[in-house]
């Protein structure tokens, strides 16, 4: 399976995890990736520091970053968007973990990319999609967690608890990288592009469905049990 997207190319504007995570999958699959980094460097360049060695050597850093080429630009910059349109005209597929109002002012929502490359696949991750009242509002992975009630689920009834592990923020990668993957597909069957669009509390919901088809159903309000199982026994008996 690694080479099964040789040959298609991938800007990744992303920021955080979600964005680049997506593309850092679509690289193990043999696109070339290309991280378009801001001046000064991303956010994970200094998260979770791994000791000696070069700057930016983050374990978030190299967790994200595999299997990408790099480049730093301003997009918002006059030079930067001749940069920027002139890679986008080689491009298939653009990732953006960025709100609509931001993508708009950097002339890469859909409308603008098409522009310069008609069949371009515009992949997005937002907090909360492109529609409806919390459209223009940052999303990161804690705040998925906890309106989708998972962290109600989660420690004890006095103290709901945060996963550590940002399954948000990587589900909502896996996902992005699979709807792209079926953009692709698309594309070669019909020659248009497309935006896939990712968010992180649609993710958060679809992985708590089943609970919350219980709640609706049966009206049963599950609370919190530490380690144990809601729906099977024994557990928590190590």
């Amino acid at each position: 399976m690694a080479g099964v997207l040789d040959g298609i190319r991938v800007l990744d504007f992303g920021r955080y995890i979600a964005g680049p995570f997506c593309a850092a999958l679509l690289g193990d699959l043999g696109a070339e990736v290309i991280r378009i980094e801001r001046l000064g460097g991303g956010e994970d360049r200094g998260l979770i520091p791994v000791g000696a060695g070069p700057e930016g050597g983050g374990a978030m850093f190299l967790a994200m970053n595999r299997n990408k080429l790099g480049m730093t630009l301003d997009p918002g910059s006059p030079k930067g968007r001749e940069i920027t349109k002139k890679l986008v005209a080689t491009a298939d597929v653009v990732v953006a973990n960025l709100p609509p109002a931001v993508l708009r002012s950097l002339a890469l929502d859909l409308g603008s990319l098409r522009e310069t490359k008609p069949d371009i696949i515009l992949t997005t991750v937002t907090g909360f999609g492109a529609g409806g009242p919390l459209s223009h509002k940052h999303g990161f992975d804690g705040i998925g967690q906890t309106m989708s009630g998972a962290v109600y689920l989660s420690g004890t009834p006095e103290l709901p608890t945060m996963t550590k592990v940002p399954w948000v923020d990587f589900g909502t990668a896996f996902l992005s990288a699979f709807g792209t993957l079926a953009a692709l597909i698309e594309r070669g069957k019909t020659g248009r592009g497309q935006k896939v669009e990712g968010a992180l509390l649609r993710t958060a919901v679809a992985i708590s469905n089943a609970m919350l088809i219980e709640q609706a159903l049966t009206q049963v309000d599950r609370s919190a049990i530490g380690n144990r199982a809601f729906n099977a026994a024994p557990g928590d008996v190590y």
